[in-house]
Order: structure tokens, then C-alpha cells, then sequence
């Protein structure tokens, strides 16, 4: 059935011109805190390893592998599960995943033996890299062209306020319970979960399937019937790693995936340790130098946001990275510095 706008013959506004409407803020709302959850989930295993490596006799390998098993599982759940919102869905794929996160994390309630916690934070990584990649997407489709880039630059800044948030949970808790420190990701999981129940399919993914019947009734329904879904094509979604190397952008894959593993390598085995790394430079009052760090962090990513405007994407690349060798090699020549120089270092 046509709407009225087309029959009377109007010329249908594109949805990407649409002003701001309440799907608009809840689409908003549910990826960010998707990606809060992420950092969150990265972050809390930090101060829960303080107080499990007692209760487990954790060696420094075991706590290595623990703190490396989530990030294993974002590279293979990015890699080879990425492509289920293409597939099947954004909406499917953004509720229920979201669902798992609740799942594993009270499952870490249950958790007696280090395999147990390892497994657990594997499959943790998996959703963290099945999430990368449908919340982008659906940020992307459920957001305005103006200002859809800085939006999707705060993706970033989300994390990064879920990492902090992590951090400031684990230095208030003053109890013993690794476990229920390591569940309490449970919280943002429920919170951001019931929000993504109230999100539709988007109307792009629809249209790109096919689907036109139902893609015009959610704009009708979320955004007004004057408004026409621009043009979708999804790439095939049956796609194998190795095309992601032999296609004719392998380079710029390569490029991206390099910078990408040279920032989050380092930045999460610093933040992971940073306790031991405190008590190694006899900084005593750990906790409010820590909390200070990460809070400088988010105030990087809100400048990020702003350097995004003044520089080229590959000119902020190579700054940023640039900056970050300088310091990361100060801190390793300079090891016996002055502790405000060290401190200094990290928060650069």
C-alpha cells in the first residue's frame, strides 16, 4: 500500500535529512552503551585479578592468559561472526548478543578454576567482537549524515567511559568477592539489553534485502512518511578472512589492522597491570592515580573527536602513534625517572 506522500506525488525528503526523533536517541543510547559494556567487561578484569591471584594461586602466566582470553575472543568473534548482522539482522543480532554478555557474566558467580574463568572471558571477547562490528552498523544506519562521523568517532569515547567506569567500580569495592566484581557487568548488559528491545530492524537492512513492505512501515511508524531509505548494498556476507588479504584493498586492511593492534596491545596490557606497575615504582595511593589516568583518557577522547575536524585520518594516525612511541620509549630508558615524571608519561 502507498502512503499519502506518495500518492499525492510529493518528493520524499531522504532519511538521512530527517530532524532529531526519539529513535534517534534510543539508537544512540543502546550502541554507546554497547560499547561502554565493552570497555567495562575489559576493564573490570583488572582489579578482580588483585583479589583472585590469592584464592587461585594465579602465576603470571595465568594471569597473562586471562587477561589476553578476551581479546582473543574479540579477534575471532570480529573476524569470523562479524558478519551475523548482515546476515541475519541488525536487530536479532544486537538484542541477543547482548543477552549473552548478561549470561557469561553472572556465570562468572560460578567460577572455581582457571580454566573455568578463562573460557568464560573467551566467549566474553567473542561477543565483544560480534559487537564492534553491528554497533557501528546500526549507529550508523539509525543516525543523521550531519554529524553521523563525530557520532560514530564517540564509539571510542563510549568504550572509554566504560574502561574508566570499570576501573573506579573496582577501587570503590572494598569486599573480597572477586567474583561478584567480575559479574557486576551484568548491570550495564541488563540496562543496555532492555533499551535494544525497543529498537526496530533498520530500515536500510531491510531495503537491502528486499524487505520494502516492511522498511516503509518503520519509517512511516519511527520517522514520518515523508521520508524515503536511501540505497543499500550489502556486501556478501559469507565472506572469508582470507579475502580480507587477497582483495584489492589488502593493503588498506593491512594498514588499519596494524594500527588497530599496535593502540589496543599495549593500552590494555598497561591498564591490565597498571596495579603491579603502581607498586613496582612506589606510588602508594595507586587508586587516585589510576582514576586520574583513565579520566585523562576520556578527556583524550573527547579531544580525538575534536582533532578528527583539524586533521586528516591519516596525518591523526600517524601523530597520535607518534606521540605515544615517544613516551612508551621515555618510560622504558627512563625507569628510575621521578615518580611525577613517570605518572606524567602515562598520562600523556
Amino acid at each position: 500500500m502507498t502512503n499519502h506522500a506518495e500518492a499525492a506525488g510529493a518528493r520524499l525528503v531522504s532519511l538521512d535529512e530527517a530532524p532529531l526523533k526519539p529513535i534517534h536517541i534510543i539508537a544512540v543510547a543502546a550502541s554507546l552503551g554497547g560499547a561502554a559494556l565493552d570497555g567495562y567487561v575489559l576493564g573490570i578484569v583488572g582489579p578482580s585479578l588483585t583479589l583472585a591471584s590469592r584464592e587461585l594461586a594465579l602465576s603470571a602466566l595465568s594471569q597473562g592468559l586471562i587477561a589476553a582470553s578476551a581479546l582473543i575472543g574479540v579477534f575471532v568473534g570480529g573476524m569470523f561472526f562479524g558478519n551475523l548482522a548482515d546476515k541475519y539482522g541488525r536487530r536479532p543480532v544486537f538484542s541477543y548478543n547482548l543477552l549473552a554478555f548478561l549470561v557469561l557474566s553472572l556465570l562468572q558467580m560460578l567460577v572455581t578454576e582457571v580454566w573455568q574463568l578463562v573460557a568464560l572471558r573467551l566467549a566474553l571477547g567473542l561477543a565483544i567482537g560480534v559487537e564492534y562490528a553491528v554497533g557501528t552498523s546500526v549507529l550508523a544506519e539509525f543516525s543523521r549524515r550531519k554529524g553521523r562521523g563525530v557520532l560514530l568517532g564517540c564509539f571510542s569515547l563510549g568504550w572509554q567511559v566504560g574502561f574508566t567506569a570499570a576501573f573506579v567500580v573496582g577501587s570503590l569495592y572494598h569486599g573480597t568477592d572477586w567474583r561478584f566484581l567480575l559479574a557486576t557487568s551484568a548491570v550495564p548488559a541488563l540496562i543496555t539489553f532492555l533499551l535494544r528491545l525497543r529498537l526496530p530492524e533498520t530500515p536500510m537492512w531491510l531495503k537491502a534485502r528486499g524487505r520494502d513492505a516492511e522498511a516503509r512501515a518503520v519509517v512511516t511508524r519511527h520517522f514520518g512518511a515523508e521520508y524515503d531509505i536511501p540505497d543499500v548494498v550489502l556486501e556478501k556476507s559469507h565472506a572469508s578472512p582470507i579475502e580480507l588479504i587477497q582483495s584489492p584493498n589488502w593493503r588498506q586492511h593491512v594498514y588499519s589492522g596494524l594500527f588497530w593492534f599496535c593502540q589496543v596491545g599495549p593500552f590494555f596490557a598497561i591498564f591490565t597491570f597498571v596495579g603491579p606497575v603502581f607498586q613496582m615504582l612506589q606510588i602508594h595511593d595507586a587508586t587516585v592515580v589510576d582514576i586520574w589516568l583513565n579520566s585523562l583518557q576520556i578527556l583524550g577522547a573527547v579531544f580525538g573527536l575534536l582533532l578528527l575536524h583539524w586533521l586528516t585520518r591519516r596525518h591523526f594516525v600517524i601523530w597520535t602513534f607518534a606521540v605515544m612511541f615517544a613516551v612508551l620509549l621515555a618510560i622504558g630508558l627512563f625507569p628510575q625517572a621521578p615518580v611525577w615524571v613517570v605518572v606524567a608519561l602515562f598520562a600523556v
